[in-house]
């Protein structure tokens, strides 16, 4: 068995999906730019054994990954919004 056949691609992916879930089930942002990374290797990984399957699902895992780290930081902008409207109010 040689554990570099894919070049410690499919390793790296593991390690940042783990990764991933770890950072976001501390709500922890960068458990999805962590997950992004592991996404990438994957469709890397798909495409040095030739399966469209990986390949396919991780793209769409991928774009997951991106709506969610675009939708976090969106809900963060309007919360530091609201929390600056309610202290402008309450002077």
């Amino acid at each position: 068995m040689n554990l570099l056949q894919y070049y410690g691609i499919d390793w790296l992916a593991t390690a940042c999906g783990l990764t991933g879930v770890f950072l976001l089930g501390n709500k922890n942002k960068l458990g999805f730019l962590v997950f992004m990374m592991a996404s990438a290797s994957w469709i890397t990984f798909g495409f040095l054994t030739g399966s469209p399957a990986v390949i396919i699902g991780s793209s769409i895992f991928l774009i997951m990954h991106l709506r969610g780290w675009l939708s976090w930081r969106r809900d963060e902008r309007e919360k530091r919004f609201i929390e600056t409207q309610e202290v402008t109010v309450a002077k």
